[in-house]
């Protein structure tokens, strides 16, 4: 039979080891968290983010919102009138990503295609895909751009050319010839057959997002990190189309960032960084002072800032190409034809448009001539946040990296400038007009399904260290309690045997 000594002994051993394995449980369990986490976060074959990255279950959108040009009679009669654009839309599209060719490689990264989709949603939409929409064309805007240094014996032979098919610089087309299908066009078929000529046409018909639905090659090659080996490193781009530079120039050029969908923990830090395919280069978002709450999960918002397009002035490092003047901004050559970008802020941008009004938010464009005469590029997919609220945003829940939420809207629009001896080109009202062609907005939210996994993460990050406390330092208190008493039942008990005894002999 085990002694009282010993019964006491132990219980006061055991209560001690509980309290103190409690005390460094509950001290130790963000690490231990942070090891599951990243367990289920590193991406490989089979891991739990595996799945979730691959294709991407979470419900997106993309909403498209195009711009009428209302007065083109009274343009083309020569009245002294300003532009008039309707707004058109939303129409709205489910869009689906998917990861293919995914290659695992040694270095703890992966190679992959990222293949979009989209699939038009009447209900959600206000019009349909055949609602006809005018607007500037853009392939006689450039080619006339194309064209503007050369010879008048070259432009006039080209705007008689170009006049042959076109009356004027006007293009009417169904919204979806606009975006998806493309829209046939003879100079196109013709310029095809001169591979020669100093036009770039790489497509047989114009569309904004023509030939992207389903391609898997449009956005191009990644070469992304797995986290395996820096953690920290989770999702960030190390590649794109076989290199660690896009065309830009010094800092911009970098490839750098996340893309967006794997986030490792970030716990708190001032700024991220997102790489964009779509503009070929990096956006730094700020973290902000919103509160975000979606489904009961706590995040951190980040925004973009004036320093995405800014021309260098505020960011130095933000310079892409060596300008003449103060106030250019970003100019490059990414997709055959010059990209300008600009953040719709400053004392140069005025309203001259007349129509544009979505919610208080307006459209603007420049007007000012001596700015736009140093300007070295004029056809563009020119891309301007919409003001105030209408920003690029990303909620993250900071614990576990996970996405709460994405919304970002940009808008499009055509620099038209007039170019002599090509007279088609010529029949806006100011010599340099920027034209709104469409603005889109996509949006993600997390579901209730992700919702309570995130609920649970953070629980079992927050309950098992109270609970692992709680527990094992009660019990252990309470052994340390009943040992105690035992070995104090033990001491008093000899003197209380002898008093009683019946066998004592008295002196």
């Amino acid at each position: 039979m085990v002694s009282m000594e010993k019964k006491s002994a132990i219980l006061m051993s055991v209560g001690s080891f509980l309290v103190v394995t409690g005390a460094v449980m509950a001290v130790f369990w963000p690490s231990l968290f942070m090891l599951v986490l990243k367990k289920i976060m590193v991406l490989a074959p089979g891991s739990t983010s595996y799945n979730i990255w691959k294709e991407i279950p979470i419900p997106m959108y993309l909403e498209f919102f195009m711009f009428n040009i209302s007065n083109v009679d009274d343009i083309l009669a020569g009245k002294n009138v300003k532009m008039q654009v309707e707004q058109f839309g939303p129409y709205v599209f489910r869009e689906y990503h998917k990861k293919v060719n995914i290659t695992f490689n040694d270095n703890a990264t992966v190679t992959f295609y990222n293949e979009r989709t989209w699939f038009y949603e009447p209900e959600m939409s206000n019009g349909t895909l055949d609602d006809v929409i005018t607007s500037i064309n853009p392939i006689i805007a450039t080619v006339a751009y194309v064209l503007r240094n050369q010879h008048p014996l070259l432009k006039v032979p080209v705007d008689v050319f170009m006049r042959m098919f076109h009356d004027n610089m006007f293009l009417t087309a169904p919204v979806r010839n606009w975006l998806f299908d493309g829209i046939e066009d003879p100079v196109l078929d013709v310029a095809n057959h001169f591979p020669d000529l100093p036009i770039n046409i790489p497509y047989d018909r114009f569309g904004w997002f023509y030939e992207r639905n389903g391609s898997k090659e449009f956005d191009g090659i990644f070469l992304m990190n797995t986290g395996a080996k820096d953690f920290s490193s989770l999702g960030n781009v190390e590649k794109w189309k076989y290199s660690d530079r896009s065309n830009f120039r010094d800092e911009c050029g970098v490839v750098q960032g996340s893309t967006g969908e794997l986030w490792a923990p970030e716990l708190g830090q001032q700024e991220l960084t997102v790489f964009a395919p779509d503009i070929c280069t990096y956006m730094n978002l700020a973290r902000t002072d919103n509160p975000v709450e979606v489904l009961g999960v706590q995040g951190v918002e980040y925004a973009a800032n004036n320093s995405l397009f800014d021309n260098g002035y505020r960011y130095p490092s933000k310079i892409m190409a060596i300008l003449q003047i103060s106030g250019e901004k970003k100019i490059s050559k990414m997709y055959g034809v010059p990209l300008i970008l600009f953040f719709v802020v400053g004392d140069l941008i005025l309203m001259v448009l007349e129509g544009i009004s979505n919610g208080g938010n307006l459209t603007y464009f420049l007007t000012d001539k001596t700015f736009l005469i140093f300007i070295k590029t004029v056809l563009s997919c020119f891309l301007s946040f919409l003001p105030s609220d209408m920003n690029f945003r990303l909620s993250l829940e900071m614990y576990t990296g996970m996405p709460l939420s994405v919304a970002a809207q940009l808008q499009i629009n055509l620099l038209v400038r007039h170019v002599d001896a090509i007279t088609i080109n010529n029949q806006l009202p100011d010599r340099d007009t920027l034209v709104p062609m469409f603005w889109f907005r996509q949006e993600l939210f997390m579901t209730e399904q992700y919702a309570s996994l995130a609920r649970l993460a953070l629980g079992v990050r927050s309950g098992v260290p109270i609970g692992l406390y709680t527990i094992t330092v009660a019990v252990g208190i309470l052994l340390l309690v009943i040992g105690i008493f035992i070995l104090l039942k033990k001491l008093l008990k000899p003197s209380d045997t002898l008093l009683d005894s019946p066998h004592e002999v008295v002196q």
